[in-house]
């Protein structure tokens, strides 16, 4: 594991020395820990491309690192590789980590399928493999640091790291669920220390109660600098009540691991798999303080007021009259500057705007005519990006209008959101094509 492929010495002039790093440009899900998918800067179209196919398919969102005046792009893979590209679509390093075959037809391979993160501190990037170990790769080289990586879990046939990883303080935090949500498995939040690396976890379903609860998100679990709070939107328990334990919650931790808050909303059934579709959302708009919003399965949105989560629900908005039809499974994307919510459904592509009164107004929607669980939005120079499954295209939507700005074609879906940096796009797909888009 951790077996550098490429030549090294070069990049290592590019990206040198912790005292001379540049602030990372998009180091973790969403630019943001609260996990906005938000940039001020994007391309616009008419739009100049490159492209690179790497070894495997692409669920994770890229990360950008700004550094030296050029722009390093890193992506992980569903064979188990870690890329570092320029801005070019040139490969300056490959790692080859571990990644498995598994009876799950979710994906032909699993390898690094949670979006790994960048710290400056320690000029690392943190990714999970499919065998349940968190790796330090050097961001100039790609080498594994001394003591890594670090065992999470033994039972890496039945936990896998779907979401995205998270870094608050000193510590990265690791979602875990399970391949085609099979028993036994116990969804857990993993704390890895960085300086000892000590490892700690959170169980959302104890096996007293069936087990289950995996945090299924790609966004992973979100921070909240205001509270200080980590917040986790989780899957069903394996049991009848599938709220069991903390199954099917939206819950409040600190960041040792202990549960501050929780909350089940009762239209949130029980039973049949209706459970969180994506991370937890946090929003902060004048006169509104913050909001914690996530989307179920069930096609509404669910929003929480971040301190006060056993009231229950601020509002919901029900995206079902809007004919999503099957269940909403995509992350989504606040623009402040608009006090906007984007969401992706099955069949739309929505803004919701919030009120004086802090309540979702429907602003415009655009129709996608053949419906599919279509990619995740990111909101970048004004435009709204996301991937349609079906015809495989990139759409970039203007944020205020609704109106279709351009269509790109891709060699494959794009599920996960894009990523912005310095006016520059970047998008994965499952077949394993890389995109860097800019300003003609």
């Amino acid at each position: 594991m951790g077996r550098g492929l490429a030549a090294l010495a070069a990049v290592a002039i590019v990206l040198s020395g912790h005292a001379q790093q540049a602030p990372p440009s998009w180091s973790t899900y969403g630019n943001r820990p609260e996990r906005h998918n938000f940039a001020s800067t994007g391309p616009a179209p008419p739009l100049a491309r490159w492209r690179v196919h790497l070894d495997g398919g692409i669920l994770t969102q890229p990360l950008v690192v700004r550094d030296g005046g050029t722009t390093f792009v890193y992506v992980g893979t569903t064979r188990g590789s870690v890329y570092a590209l320029d801005e070019t679509g040139r490969i300056r390093w490959r790692v080859e980590l571990e990644s498995i075959d598994h009876d799950c037809p979710q994906l032909p391979r699993y390898g690094v399928t949670g979006t790994p993160v960048v710290d400056p501190q320690t000029h690392a990037l943190y990714a999970a493999d499919a065998v349940g170990r968190l790796h330090a790769l050097d961001l100039a080289t790609g080498a594994e640091r001394p003591g890594w990586p670090v065992t999470l879990y033994d039972d890496f046939r039945s936990e896998l790291v779907w979401g995205a990883l998270l870094r608050v303080g000193g510590a990265v935090y690791i979602p875990t669920a399970s391949y085609c949500d099979i028993p036994p498995m116990q969804g857990k939040l993993i704390r890895v220390s960085l300086a000892g690396r000590a490892v700690q976890a959170w169980t959302v379903v104890p096996a007293r109660l069936g087990g289950g609860g995996g945090i299924w998100a790609w966004g992973g679990v979100s921070y909240s600098t205001k509270r200080g709070s980590i917040y986790a939107a989780t899957g069903n328990a394996f049991a009848r009540n599938e709220a069991a334990g903390y199954g099917e919650h939206l819950v409040e931790l600190t960041p040792a691991l202990r549960v501050r808050s929780a909350n089940h909303p009762p239209s949130v059934a029980p039973q049949g798999d209706i459970d969180f579709g994506g991370a937890p959302m946090l929003v902060s708009a004048r006169g509104c303080g913050e909001l914690v919003v996530a989307p179920s399965k069930n096609g509404r949105l669910y929003a929480w007021r971040s301190a006060a989560l056993r009231r229950g629900t601020a509002w919901t908005f029900d995206l079902r009259r809007l004919k999503p039809t099957y269940a909403l499974v995509t992350e989504l994307a606040y623009a402040p500057p608009l006090r906007s919510i984007f969401v992706a459904t099955g069949t739309r592509l929505v803004r919701l705007s919030l009120t004086r009164n802090c309540k979702p107004r429907l602003q415009w929607t655009v129709r996608i005519p053949r419906w599919a669980y279509n990619g995740s939005p990111t909101v970048a120079g004004g435009l709204v990006w996301f991937g349609l499954t079906k015809t495989k295209r990139l759409l970039a939507v203007d944020a205020r209008t609704g109106r279709v700005r351009a269509t790109v074609a891709l060699n494959g879906a794009a599920l996960a959101a894009p990523a912005a940096a310095s006016g520059r796009l970047y998008v994965g797909t499952m077949t394993g094509w890389l995109y860097g888009f800019s300003r003609r």
